[in-house]
């Protein structure tokens, strides 16, 4: 991202950029897509002819040199396509996530019961010996919750997802309860507003999505969306921002933080 954002600085194409250090333009654009690997003779080939500072040098050779360690997540690469995995390692390294979700829990809310239930219900491609592995995945990513370098999470849940009795009412309401305690002892870090459906209509209508947004100031927004057929990694700025603004609309419509856990505690006493 930040060769991208060098390269568009300074007026160049990826076609010219190639051509400058003999490689064709599909590479300069996986690169800066996050799909290719970048030995260091070609970072600094592209650092050269970018006109880029010692400092920024410097600091791309440690992004690349930290991109070749692997992360947990690619122990679950024979599970996941590459985008899912490229996923992982944005969640891994993004210090705040807004989400909206109208009909299942964002996977770093879920109890290991509703994951499994989700996993084994949720799609017919799934066959029965991933389902534990892919559990674990799930478990696994909710690291981000706990430690020093905890995540923080900005949701908007749909009234549905907290209806629909995923796993049966025992688990659902074992879900709803877990999401009490994180509201509850966790409120500087994980906000849950509820969009009831007397909210009728609203900004985010159409499918889940969630915001990802990193520490460095040097690093922009990225949206990722997932629906039935399709992952996407969305990192163009002016599409970004018509989530951000959504994002921002669709809460004002939501219930209050305080209204919010009344709900789901309330909910949470039906599922009996």
């Amino acid at each position: 991202m930040r060769l991208r954002q060098r390269r568009e600085e300074i007026g160049l194409t990826a076609v010219a950029a190639g051509r400058a250090v003999g490689i064709i333009q599909a590479y300069v654009s996986g690169v800066e897509a996050g799909r290719v690997k970048l030995p260091a003779h070609r970072l600094a080939q592209l650092v050269e002819v970018y006109e880029m500072e010692a400092d920024d040098a410097a600091e791309l050779e440690k992004l690349r040199v930290g991109a070749t360690r692997r992360g947990w997540w690619h122990d679950y690469s024979q599970l996941f396509p590459a985008e899912f995995l490229r996923f992982l390692g944005y969640e891994s390294g993004a210090d705040h996530i807004r989400c909206y979700d109208s009909e299942l829990l964002h996977g770093l809310l879920q109890t290991e019961e509703y994951a499994r239930a989700v996993i084994r219900g949720g799609t017919t491609v799934i066959r029965l010996t991933e389902v534990e592995r892919r559990v674990a995945a799930r478990m696994a990513r909710q690291a981000r919750l706990a430690g020093d370098n905890r995540i923080r999470l900005t949701v908007l849940l749909g009234e549905g997802a907290l209806r629909q009795q995923i796993g049966g009412p025992t688990v659902m309401r074992a879900q709803l309860d877990h999401l009490v305690q994180l509201i509850t002892r966790r409120p500087d870090q994980i906000d849950i507003r509820v969009m009831p459906f007397t909210a009728g209509a609203h900004p985010a209508l159409g499918g889940p999505f969630q915001i990802l947004s990193f520490p460095s100031p040097r690093l922009t927004d990225l949206v990722w969306q997932e629906i039935l057929t399709s992952i996407d990694i969305i990192d163009q700025s002016t599409r970004v921002t018509d989530y951000v603004v959504t994002f921002a609309e669709a809460q004002e419509r939501a219930l209050s933080s305080d209204d919010s856990l009344a709900l789901i505690r309330r909910i949470a006493k039906e599922m009996t």
